[in-house]
């Protein structure tokens, strides 16, 4: 099975492509459905249509919550760097890039999201420049909206 991480800014669409991508809502807690927000890992998973089995673990991407991401992107060995079209770059993305590339994670894939609600070029082009002095630079970059 392979296990993939998401990395991000708060609020930039981790959890929905998770969702979208397994049809498991990976937020377990009631506290994290009333306040919107991811706080502890989540887990989901799928079947490719080759069969193989593919886990997904959602960490969360407020700064309060590091710990957290940090436990869930560790153990991965590879990651979903998510980053929403229509806020760009945000603090906690560079902070999680900072732990991917500390982790000495080499496989990834930046995943520009929310891109019906903005052109997701800009912020295509910002993330594969910031990435390509990173651990996982040369990794493939889509824009998608879930």
């Amino acid at each position: 099975m392979r296990v993939i991480a998401t990395a991000g800014h708060v609020d930039h669409g981790k959890s929905t492509l998770v969702r979208a991508l397994t049809g498991i809502e990976p937020d377990r807690w009631a506290e994290e459905h009333r306040r919107g927000l991811t706080i502890d890992l989540g887990y989901a998973w799928t079947s490719l249509p080759s069969g193989e089995q593919v886990a997904f673990v959602d960490v969360p991407g407020h700064e309060r919550f590091i710990g957290n991401m940090l436990a869930g992107l560790g153990p991965a060995p590879a990651v979903l760097l998510v980053v929403a079209a229509d806020e760009g770059w945000r603090a906690q993305t560079t902070e999680h890039l900072a732990a991917i590339d500390a982790l000495g994670l080499t496989h990834g894939v930046v995943v520009v999201t929310r891109s019906d609600l903005a052109d997701p070029a800009p912020a295509l082009a910002d993330a594969c420049a910031r990435v390509c002095r990173s651990s996982i630079a040369g990794c493939r970059a889509v824009s998608v909206s879930a």
